[in-house]
């Protein structure tokens, strides 16, 4: 299985799931490197939507904590070394966070 650039919102949920469950014993070898692949794939495909409903937040607090969230994102896709277990929780836990802010960028882009 490769990176696909056009995964649905399914996939990338599944592969966020996948890589929380690998964190949990010894997530070394090719399976998961390619679910790091993956998910670095939808972290690129998520960060520039997440970023606009940041910059889009009108509470301070939360746009703060959101846009943190991005760049923290971001970081992670230059961070290659590490923890295998930490580094697939971290890439999980992103792509779950973004997806979340993306979708409010897409509910809101079909409301107009």
């Amino acid at each position: 299985m490769s990176a696909v650039p056009g995964a649905s919102p399914t996939d990338m949920v599944r592969d966020a799931d996948l890589a929380l469950a690998l964190a949990q014993g010894r997530p070394t070898g090719p399976a998961a490197g390619e679910v790091r692949k993956r998910l670095r794939s939808h972290i690129r495909l998520l960060v520039d939507p997440a970023e606009e409903y940041a910059k889009g937040l009108a509470d301070s607090r939360a746009r703060d904590i959101a846009a943190a969230t991005v760049e923290h994102a971001r970081g992670l896709l230059r961070d290659q070394e590490g923890d295998p277990a930490a580094m697939l929780r971290l890439l999980g836990k992103a792509v779950h966070h973004l997806m979340r802010y993306a979708s409010h960028v897409q509910r809101h882009s079909r409301l107009r």
